[in-house]
């Protein structure tokens, strides 16, 4: 293949899976009334990560990980929810002046089935971090050269803008996140099964937290 394709190639699908958030929002901008809420997030990176396997991209992936690491991704899912409502009070201090007292996790399931539910969190979680962190790291890092603590920063911006259709605050909280995501990623050795499951093991917890809220709610 020639070098200038080749890299072409490589930036395209770099910009292709960078700012995904328009076939996000036109499957949320659908009718999904009687469908799972998450669905269009999980089904819009699935396709995504199905299109990049096919360039070839996605590179290498690492499945072996030793029960360290799985308990460092358990614990690391926590620290991303306390460090995204940290972030949530101090802004919301820094433009009203006012200190947050109560916080309720935002309803995102109707509780119809919640095997369905935890299956579509973990392919939303394990697809985008395929994107933003293996196929994102495996251009960028093996075919650019770009430094690795540089690559962590923009890797996580770029997963961070990817979520500005909650609005301009989740931008600021994913960033924090990601960066946890992709030092996990970097310091496990690229196993890509270390981050997506501290994703899939925040957005979980999220998840029982909601139906909790829905629980007592409804009664």
């Amino acid at each position: 293949m020639n070098s200038r394709i080749h890299y072409l190639s490589a930036l395209l699908v770099l910009l292709s899976i960078s700012f995904p958030t328009s076939l996000i929002g036109i499957f949320i901008k659908l009718n999904f009334d009687k469908i799972n809420r998450m669905l269009p997030n999980a089904l819009s990176y699935l396709l995504f990560v199905i299109m990049v396997f096919f360039t070839g991209y996605i590179g290498s992936i690492n499945y072996n990980v030793n029960i360290y690491f799985i308990i460092t991704a358990f614990i690391f899912s926590f620290v991303c929810i306390a460090l995204e409502l940290f972030e949530g009070i101090i802004i919301h201090f820094i433009k009203y002046r006012v200190w947050i007292r109560n916080i309720e996790v935002h309803e995102i399931v109707e509780k119809k089935n919640i095997f369905i539910d935890i299956i579509i969190i973990f392919i939303g979680a394990l697809c985008e971090e395929i994107i933003f962190r293996q196929v994102f790291f495996n251009i960028s890092y093996n075919i650019f050269s770009v430094n690795i603590f540089t690559l962590i920063i923009l890797s996580s911006f770029i997963y961070a803008l990817n979520h500005i259709y909650f609005g301009a605050n989740a931008v600021f909280q994913k960033f924090i996140a990601g960066l946890i995501y992709s030092l996990l990623f970097v310091y496990s050795s690229f196993n890509i099964i270390v981050p997506a499951l501290c994703h899939f093991f925040q957005n979980g917890i999220l998840y029982v937290l909601s139906l909790k809220k829905l629980k007592k709610y409804n009664t």
